[in-house]
């Protein structure tokens, strides 16, 4: 047996794994961004009672579904590419 061989596996495993679980994570970002979105359209008459300096739940939602996807999406490309500067993001 090749030890290099089974290193080789092993580190195509983590690679896919990797790639897994930050693909999830970006669908789950998405999910995020739609319910956000829909929630905002739904309730988008209540907007003029909000004072202006005051945050809606929905756009709070927006706001982190982006940055998971954006981090996410930076890690399932690094996963690929094998670009540790990407997964490290």
């Amino acid at each position: 047996m090749n030890s290099s061989n089974d290193l080789n596996a092993g580190m195509r495993c983590i690679k896919y794994l990797l790639f897994t679980f930050n693909l999830l994570f970006v669908i789950t970002g998405v999910l995020i961004i739609g319910v956000g979105t829909t929630i905002k359209a739904i309730y988008s008459n209540f907007d003029s009672i909000l004072d202006e300096r005051f945050y809606s739940p929905a756009t709070l939602l927006i706001i982190i579904g982006c940055i998971v996807f954006i981090v996410a999406f930076f890690g399932c490309c690094g996963a690929v590419k094998e670009s540790t500067c990407m997964v490290m993001v």
